[in-house]
């Protein structure tokens, strides 16, 4: 005998969740990354699928010190402007969300200690008369953006297995409609075509339909094109590197694939990493993301955006991002050190001035850094850092 709760069953002594709700929820993540207005509602289904109340989605701009899109349902939008201003910028929880890996699932006792929530001016002034407990959810890793998506109930009960593995599920497909809205945001192009839409920031886009056919190249990519970063014959795209070859069919496979209840197929491979990097003949690296954009009924209208992104234009990367790449060699937080400010464009003599310790000292964590990463050089480093943040990170 089934017990209901929103869209969950007891099945087995356990609290499941309809996967067939599930997989129509997804499908409306990316119709809301075209139009913002459905955010609310597809965040709150999904919160009434696993058993939530609250929904937080944020995106917000390091760089202007200001939020670029953000909501958190049951609470009143001046009371969340209120967070955003009085307490996200002390919030103690954020520095920890941001050192976590991209996607990964965190739970209330991963942002702080019983003793450090009974102590914060956040847990005690804004949640807990809001009543927003039980904070489950995972930092989505946007460029240049803390972004984050969490849920939440008004009763400290933790979410069980099932409802945290649906959460899973559904995180890679909110963080791949939200680059494409955040996309759509920062160019404040919402009402215009995807055609020119990362033209201002130095970013080709070629779309095509889900059978191969290119129906727009915008003016950046059309210079790639002449400079021979990917073919148009037969008004077909194609990759002279295989291996962005390979993940341009895989795309092209699985967008053909899609409809409302198979979308997971395609939005899953793209949430894991869909995407390739390749250097062109004047040695450039140029990286090169796949986002498919799925129409709700099917893939007669979802099409395929092919981003190239010139990585030497990429933001220089963060402490957080050098310290992830570090782990991968094993560096020594010298070494991340002086390879955070090679990355950064900082001069060795200026870097050990700062840090006060000899030129040569530096050196030799440089040395020693270019060793264990398989470098020849500094070029060579900050080109292998710029892949790693790209196709790893962003």
């Amino acid at each position: 005998m089934e017990a209901r709760l929103g869209h969950c069953f007891q099945e087995g002594g356990f609290l499941a969740v309809d996967a067939d709700r599930l997989d129509q929820i997804v499908t409306r993540f990316y119709e809301a990354a075209i139009d913002p207005q459905l955010w609310r509602s597809t965040v709150n289904d999904f919160a009434q699928l696993i058993g939530a109340v609250s929904t937080h989605l944020m995106a917000f701009d390091k760089a202007r010190n200001e939020e670029t899109f953000g909501f958190l349902e049951t609470v009143d939008p001046q009371d969340y402007e209120r967070y955003v201003h009085d307490y996200l910028p002390d919030d103690i929880r954020v520095p920890r969300i941001l050192g976590a890996p991209v996607g990964k699932i965190l739970r209330d006792p991963d942002f702080w200690s019983e003793e450090e929530k009974r102590a914060s001016p956040i847990f005690n002034e804004f949640m807990v008369p809001k009543r927003i407990f039980a904070i489950t959810g995972a930092q989505l890793g946007m460029e240049g953006h803390t972004t984050w998506f969490g849920v939440g109930r008004t009763e400290d009960i933790p979410f069980s297995q099932q409802e945290v593995a649906a959460i899973s599920r559904a995180l890679p497909n909110i963080r791949q409609a939200m680059r494409i809205g955040l996309s759509f945001w920062h160019e404040r192009n919402n009402r215009r075509a995807l055609s020119d839409l990362w033209s201002a920031t130095g970013r080709g886009v070629v779309i095509v339909t889900p059978t191969g056919l290119v129906t727009h190249v915008n003016a950046v990519g059309e210079a790639l094109r002449a400079r021979g970063v990917f073919r148009a014959s037969g008004n077909r795209l194609a990759f002279a590197n295989n291996a962005l070859a390979h993940e341009y069919s895989l795309a092209l496979a699985a967008l053909k694939s899609a409809s409302p209840q198979t979308s997971h197929g395609v939005a899953g491979h793209a949430g894991g990493g869909m995407a390739g990097a390749m250097t062109t003949h004047d040695g450039e690296q140029i990286g090169v993301r796949f986002l498919p954009v799925l129409d709700g009924g099917g893939p007669r209208g979802s099409m395929l955006v092919v981003l190239f992104v010139p990585l030497s234009g990429e933001p220089a990367p963060e402490a957080a991002e050098i310290a992830q790449f570090g782990g991968l060699f094993g560096l020594t937080a010298s070494e991340q050190g002086v390879v955070g400010a090679v990355a950064g464009g900082i001069d060795m003599s200026d870097y050990a001035r700062a840090r006060a310790i000899a030129l040569d000292t530096a050196r030799k964590h440089l040395k020693s850094a270019l060793f264990k990463t398989g470098c020849r050089s500094q070029k060579a480093l900050v080109r292998l850092i710029e892949r790693f943040c790209f196709m790893r990170l962003r």
